[in-house]
């Protein structure tokens, strides 16, 4: 048997082929001689790409051309090699236009492939082979994107697109890349690319940080290779070129400063029913924050405030209804939502009182009589407030209002109907800002005594006359007083008379009588009573 060996098909001339087919049927082979290129021949190659993911696969086509510039006659075999993936099939033939085909895998492995090809004394190796950059060796870029970009102050999540494209512009996938921050930390260190050449993963930060994503190699031609068509004489484009390095991209995520709001109080502590004086004041974040969208204000005491998007130092006031301890709080919010409370505690003071005194009279009234009580009313001072209501309550369910009254002797008068008992009478004063002041005091109501008329008499010799001198004393006339005096001196002649006085002066015939002197008086008040004595002169 004997060897299986290539030839070169020259072309022979008439006369030499009957020795050559004498040859060819001496010669006893167990396998069939492959058809070469013959010498002078030509081989270019191309390829369906020059980068590919792992696994990925494209088409090898092998040129053969003819010293003539023809193409050979179809089925001249062309052995095709590489360094590494593999080419099936390892030996193809030459169709009518002397292209030979193979289908190339690129494997596992990453790395530049250099793809050769030859036919008898014909090659297409060295400058003239074929390199396919595979899996990380294609990359020719990395986009890298974050979602957000800017995060509130506390921080948060962000999501991290990694997308690898290789040295043609189109997406890589199967690309593993390697992903590192400088602050927060990241799901994942190592992502491999899909099939859309997206990697993805989250990073967790309070800090601004920067994450890296770097992946193989970078591809050196960004140059696509170009297939000549079927029986086209124009050589291809290889779409060659070499790697080295590593391609990388950064993104920066910052986390925003948070705006600043305080609450300034008032100097001086409020005072109920008064309006004081608070201070807010707001600050834009310094860094990466949003504009201020809205401050709402909790006053504590059931009344919350809408300040709207104010910056800088504003004054609201504020009027809290009783005294009392409340907290405030403010809330504020950016434009991103992010939100800042503050709170403070203050402290209400009653509301001040108006000044009020009463005074009972010193000596105990009468039932039925007029009862003078003095009083003084003023308002609170150094607040701005007036008296708008004195309200007098004797304590014997007689109540007078006086109206906006203020003095510092006010005399008030009354009458109280039943004696024998202590009544409490109360002077209350209302001012503007409802302050309520009050006084109170207390009155004993003597009893009330019936209007009597006593009439004495005192005798004085004089000759054979007598002098009687007469003295009314009237009692239980309470605080009226007697506006006359009607004497009736009986049978003895003397005509009746009135007088403002209660002492009257008559002379009476000694020896004569007895007569009875009768005194009748008339009240301030309209009552009359009548008293009488009898002498014998």
């Amino acid at each position: 048997m004997f060897s299986v060996f290539m030839l070169s098909r020259p072309r022979w001339p008439a006369w030499s082929l009957p020795v050559v087919t004498a040859l060819a049927l001496g010669s006893v082979t167990c396998q069939k001689v492959p058809l070469l290129a013959p010498s002078g021949s030509v081989i270019t190659l191309t390829a369906g790409a020059n980068a590919l993911p792992v696994n990925a696969s494209t088409q090898i086509i092998a040129q053969v051309i003819e010293a003539s510039g023809s193409p050979p006659h179809s089925g001249t075999q062309v052995t095709f090699t590489t360094n590494l993936g593999n080419l099936q099939p390892a030996n193809a033939e030459t169709d009518v236009n002397g292209q030979a085909i193979a289908t190339f895998n690129a494997g596992t492995s990453n790395g530049t492939a250099t793809i050769t090809a030859i036919s008898g004394g014909a090659s297409a190796s060295g400058s003239n082979a074929i390199k396919i950059v595979i899996g990380t060796a294609a990359v020719g870029r990395v986009s890298l994107v974050a979602n957000p970009t800017i995060l509130p102050p506390t921080g948060g999540t962000v999501t991290i697109t990694a997308t690898v494209f290789d040295i043609n512009g189109n997406a890589l996938p199967s690309a593993p890349v390697t992903l590192s921050t400088n602050a927060g930390t990241l799901a994942q260190a190592l992502v491999s690319t899909d099939k859309s050449g997206v990697a993805t993963t989250t990073l967790q930060t309070t800090n601004t940080a920067t994450v890296t994503a770097s992946v193989g190699a970078t591809g050196g031609s960004t140059t696509p290779p170009s297939t000549s068509p079927p029986g086209s004489t124009t050589p291809p484009s290889t779409g060659g070129g070499s790697s080295s390095g590593q391609t990388s991209a950064q993104v920066t995520i910052t986390v925003a400063a948070a705006p600043g709001l305080v609450i300034g109080q008032p100097a001086n502590a409020p005072t109920a029913g008064l309006p004081a004086a608070y201070t807010f004041t707001v600050a834009p974040a310094s860094t990466g924050g949003s504009a201020i969208k809205d401050l709402s204000v909790n006053w504590g005491d059931g009344h919350v405030q809408d300040l709207g998007a104010i910056t800088g130092a504003s004054v609201q006031s504020h009027v809290y209804a009783s005294a009392g301890v409340y907290t405030i709080s403010a809330t504020l919010t950016d434009a991103s939502g992010f939100t800042v409370q503050q709170t403070a505690t203050t402290t209400v003071n009653a509301k001040p009182q108006p000044a009020v005194s009463l005074t009972a009279p010193t000596t105990p009234p009468v039932a039925g009589t007029d009862t003078a009580f003095t009083a003084s009313v003023a308002p609170a001072a150094n607040t701005g407030t007036v008296i708008q209501d004195v309200k007098m309550d004797f304590g014997d369910g007689s109540v007078q209002d006086l109206g906006a009254a203020t003095g510092t002797s006010i005399s008030l008068h009354h009458v109280y109907q039943t004696g024998g008992q202590s009544f409490t009478a109360t002077l209350t004063a209302t001012d503007s800002n409802g302050g309520v002041g009050t006084a109170v005091t207390s009155v004993f109501v003597q009893a009330s005594v019936p209007l009597t008329v006593l009439v004495s008499a005192t005798s004085t010799p004089s000759g054979t006359n007598t002098v009687e001198t007469f003295t009314a004393t009237v009692i239980g006339l309470g605080n009226a007083t007697v506006v006359q005096y009607h004497w009736d001196f009986g049978a003895s002649g003397i005509p009746p008379k009135n007088t403002s006085s209660n002492t009257d002066v008559e002379t009476f015939v000694h020896g004569t009588g007895p007569f009875i002197v009768t005194v009748t008086v008339t009240t301030s008040d309209g009552r009359t009573q009548s008293g009488n004595t009898t002498i014998t002169p």
